[in-house]
């Protein structure tokens, strides 16, 4: 009996479960005779519109368990829904938001170069392009896009565009240095941009052409006229931005990092000006799409070289020989090629004295004897340099494009100093420098306007230097003293980095990307051919970061992020937030701030001699003696635009922690550990009046240091550290002639003695003038130059340029390199 029950209870179930099934057979039908089969066979209670339904055709074979389930399948991939009320389904369109997308490229008019990071507005709202003026909107309103497209030194372009892909916007350079072409009644982006983001500037190259600027250095000479950029001084292969210290700010050049040459500040530059497109500067408070350095950022991208017509570009000074060459090749593709070489010795007699007034006496008769009897002792330092560019970019009619970026460069640095008193001394200086780059950079332009780039990079810095001193007395000829110091420091970097920006909406887009780092550091160092320091460092990490750009209303901007980083040989992952607001008040008044954490973890310490001299050497971090480099950043600045005035102010608070300082103690050497801080105001002036142009910048600024071999806990003086410093530029455009000036005035750095006393604060000034003349022979462009350096003849004297060499078991003397005397330079420079 219990089985005849059990077997019927199944017999239930099973009847049950089939009559629920539900099979829809279905060939090519419409959608609407679906519905109507499963409302005669399976009684679907239903509601829908015939005519919009019988559009979908279906083709289906399948089985289902519930009639929701039914419903579900049949209108998952379609643009309608439903809505179930008392067993009835209600089908209607679902409500959706059409989008509409543009996206293109911001380029030159005359060569087609594409313009990096260029402004715009669309409908209203800012952005900026990417490496290859690249850009992007999306618009739920309007399919017709009014755009403000800008870009320094060229005329804005004010357009309606139709939605739609590669849209190419060409603008139309304001010296296109072709006396056929006049532009009247536009409105032209002049040679620098502030006000858009806290501790961001961009530049425009071409002002350069224009200043008593050298042409083989005018990359960082306009550099460093902006306010925030240290001048004074002109030290010689770095740039100290906001307080930063040597090797703790990076110069990217096409996504190659620049280690440093042996440039002199008013000679020759790490980058040939010949190759230079476009110049961003990030002081502080810098985004999550920026890491490895706790300073500054300087990006520099180079030119792709002209899809048009071959162009020669040769210039002439009596310093050195430089020239370009670009070369289309079809309609898409360029190649470009440039080099820089010396020619005549840049050094001239007297340029490196003794300055006797910084001798270490210490009451003694003998030095007091001895520094008179030397004076002024003439120096003459050999120098050599050149160094090549070669460039091969191409593009895609989809808006893709890929480049090919090479580079390499050399220096020679000497000198000899023989002196013959009570005794007999002899010098020997010398530094050789080998830098090599190269990148691979491919942009992807997805077909909804989403940009992805990948950069592939390899750079690497050879330092030589030898360092010999011999000294004897003259009437025993015996050997008292005696230094041969050699040292070899190599550092290579292979980098990779994926970016991928997404546009989700009108007032939203996120950024993300992912990196990997390799830094090998290789120091060796001998003394009279013993070896006293071999340092071999590896700093392998992986990154990441993830940033949000939101306009939250009209004329405010929020951008937040972070950027992760896991060296590998640290075992650990540091995080680096980011955020920074811009407020735009009106279309005159702006004002901005930013805050983020930085880490850096491979660092330039510095080395200090017995003698008390200065030297720097890359290290990698490793949380023992060397720890990683942590910095926090405070930015907050506004600025105002009218009518070709711009006035800007922004202040800054920086603290650092984990600098590194060798030090020898007791014959032994150490290793400190140090902290700073550093806080200043800019404030920048600029007026246009036509085609004339001038503007003063001021600095005030303080950083302090506190390293544990100080005798108190008390912070001191950084060596870079200046109160005040004032710049000023102008240019009178008579053309043909062009006239130019530009004043430099630093209050000083201090200079300790051997007791870590200040001794000496010496201010810095100099005046600088050009006269330019164009001309057009026939097809050619033509310039000649006359420009005229340190007008004022101040003795000034560089940054960390002095040394001490003993003269006997106590007195020393210090050797100063002064900055470039009054001189005047002639270049000759033709473009065909």
């Amino acid at each position: 009996m219990k089985r005849i029950i059990i077997f019927l209870l199944l017999g239930l179930v099973f009847s049950n479960i089939s009559a629920q099934k539900i099979t829809v057979t279905a060939n090519k039908k419409a959608l609407s005779e679906v519905l109507i089969d499963l409302r005669d066979q399976y009684d679907f209670q239903l509601s829908f519109n015939n005519d919009l339904l019988s559009a979908y055709i279906v083709s289906l074979d399948k089985s289902f368990s519930s009639k929701d389930k039914t419903i579900d399948f049949l209108l998952r991939k379609l643009p309608l829904n439903y809505q179930k009320s008392n067993e009835v389904y209600l089908i209607f369109p679902e409500e959706r938001i059409t989008q509409y997308r543009i996206f293109g490229q911001i380029m030159d008019k005359e060569s087609l170069e594409p313009l990096p990071f260029s402004h715009l507005t669309i409908n209203n709202s800012p952005m900026a392009t990417d490496e290859q003026g690249n850009f992007s909107f999306t618009s739920e309103t309007d399919s017709t896009f009014r755009i403000l497209a800008s870009h320094l030194g060229y005329f804005i372009h004010d357009t309606l565009i139709n939605q739609g892909a590669n849209q190419n916007i060409l603008l139309t350079a304001a010296s296109t240095d072709l006396p056929e072409i006049t532009v009247t009644d536009k409105i032209v982006q002049t040679f620098i941009k502030m006000g858009n983001q806290a501790g961001n500037l961009k530049l425009n190259h071409k002002i350069a052409g224009f200043l008593p600027t050298n042409n083989d250095n005018s990359v960082f000479e306009l550099l460093r006229l902006q306010p925030g950029i240290l001048a004074a001084g002109e030290q010689k292969n770095d740039l100290i931005i906001w307080g930063s210290y040597e090797g703790e700010s990076q110069v990217l050049f096409d996504n190659i990092t620049l280690w440093g040459l042996k440039n002199v500040y008013e000679d020759i530059g790490a980058v040939n000006p010949l190759v230079v497109k476009n110049i961003e500067v990030l002081k502080g408070g810098f985004d999550a799409r920026y890491g490895d350095r706790v300073g500054g950022i300087v990006h520099i991208t180079g030119k792709n070289g002209s899809r048009l017509k071959p162009t020669l570009n040769l210039t002439l000074n009596n310093i050195t020989a430089s020239g370009s060459y670009e070369q289309p090749i079809g309609k898409r593709s360029s190649l470009l090629l440039a080099f820089r070489q010396t020619y005549y010795n840049l050094f001239k007699d007297e340029q490196i004295k003794y300055a006797s007034s910084n001798a270490n006496l210490q009451g003694q008769g003998l030095g007091q004897a001895l520094v008179s009897s030397l004076g002024d002792l003439d120096v003459a330092p050999d120098y050599k340099f050149h160094d090549l560019n070669f460039k091969f970019t191409s593009n895609w009619e989809n808006g893709d494009n890929f480049s090919l970026s090479l580079m390499s460069g050399q220096d020679r640095y000497s000198y000899d100093i023989t002196t013959e008193s009570y005794t007999n001394a002899k010098k020997h200086k010398y530094e050789g420098n080998d830098q090599f780059g190269g990148s691979i950079n491919y942009g992807k332009v997805w077909r909804n306007g989403n940009t992805s780039s990948l950069s592939v990079s390899r750079s690497e810095l050879d330092t030589k230097t030898s360092d010999v001193v011999s000294i004897t007395r003259i009437r025993t000829n015996e050997e008292f003293f005696r230094r041969d110091d050699k040292s070899k420091n190599n550092i290579l970097e292979y980098r990779a980095t994926l970016k991928n920006s997404f546009v989700f909406a009108e007032d939203q887009n996120f950024e993300t990307g992912i990196n990997y780092i390799n830094d090998e550091v290789n120091l060796k160092e001998d003394s009279l051919d013993i070896n006293i320091l071999h340092i071999k460092s590896k700093a392998d990490r992986i990154g990441c970061y993830f940033q949000n750009n939101l306009n939250i209303s009209s004329g405010v901007s929020i951008k937040a992020g972070f950027l992760a980083n896991y060296p590998i040989n640290l075992k650990k992952v540091y995080w680096e937030p980011r955020i920074s607001l811009s407020l735009k008040l009106s279309e005159r008044v702006a004002i901005n701030g930013a805050w983020g954490l930085y880490k850096q973890f491979i660092t330039k310490s510095s080395v200090v001699s017995e003698t008390g001299d200065f030297r720097y050497i890359w290290v990698g971090a490793n949380e023992k003696d060397i720890p990683v480099l942590e910095s926090v950043h405070h930015v907050a600045g506004g600025s105002y635009n009218n009518n070709g005035f711009t006035f800007s102010v922004e202040g800054y608070y920086k603290k650092t922690d984990g600098h590194t300082r060798y030090y020898k103690y007791r014959q032994e050497g150490n290793i400190s550990l140090g902290k700073s801080k550093s806080y200043g105001l800019d404030i920048f002036a600029k007026k246009d009046l036509g085609d004339h142009t001038l503007w003063i910048s001021y600095t005030l600024s303080k950083t302090l240091e506190n390293f544990d071999y100080f005798n108190t806990n008390e912070y001191r003086r950084a060596l870079h550290d200046q109160r005040h410093e004032i710049k000023t530029a102008g240019l009178l455009a008579l053309k043909p002639f062009y006239i130019s000036a530009n004043y430099i005035y630093g209050s000083g750095f201090p200079i300790y003695s051997s007791r870590n006393k200040i001794v000496a604060e010496p201010d810095y000034t100099r005046l600088d003038a050009a006269l330019i003349y164009k001309f057009y022979p026939k097809k050619t462009k033509c310039e000649l130059g006359v420009l005229f350096h340190n007008i004022l003849d101040r003795n000034n004297i560089t940054y960390e340029s002095y040394e001490k060499i003993p003269l006997d078991q106590i007195n020393s003397i210090s050797i100063y390199t002064e900055t470039v005397p009054t001189s005047i330079r002639l270049y000759f420079k033709i473009t065909i």
